[in-house]
């Protein structure tokens, strides 16, 4: 058994080699990365066919990005083709954001080469180990979440 202190030097070295690879596993051809498909998949699967989109301070809350981040990622989205911003009939102030059908493709065609990666990677754990490594990485979650919401909890209301 490893001491404390070497099992988490080997985390932080497993989780930086990781990142190496990861353009390489998942060898996504996609004109964009990173924050940009990100949003542009946040979108795919959240926003609601019958709504116009979300609200870009939305977008910015659920994937804990800068409001400048958000704008910045929606211009060049949109420059691309690939969402599209949509007024608020009532409230023209209100702007809404969503995918345009250009992206929703690029969305189907990164999933399924992200698809491939994984199942090469589930192939060569093998059932036993791709269940273990699932298993582990739900725990590992759920502590990550415990602790959000315990830091939530534990953070004094603004103005006292």
């Amino acid at each position: 058994m490893l001491p404390q202190g070497d099992l988490v030097l080997d985390f932080i070295e497993t989780m930086e080699s990781l990142k190496l690879y990861r353009r390489s596993i998942f060898r996504c051809v996609a004109p964009i990365r990173g924050n940009a498909m990100r949003l542009l998949m946040f979108l795919h699967y959240h926003a609601p066919r019958d709504c116009p989109g979300i609200q870009p301070s939305e977008l910015g809350e659920m994937l804990r990005l800068t409001r400048p981040t958000i704008t910045s990622l929606v211009n060049d989205l949109e420059g691309q083709g690939l969402v599209e911003r949509i007024s608020d009939d009532e409230d023209r102030r209100a702007v809404y954001v969503r995918p345009t059908s250009q992206g929703v493709e690029l969305v189907h065609e990164a999933r399924a080469e992200f698809s491939r990666g994984i199942s090469e990677m589930m192939e060569y754990l093998g059932e036993a180990d791709g269940h273990e490594l699932m298993r582990i990485l739900r725990r590992v979650r759920q502590f990550l979440q415990d602790k959000e919401n315990e830091q939530e909890r534990n953070q004094a209301p603004c103005g006292n």
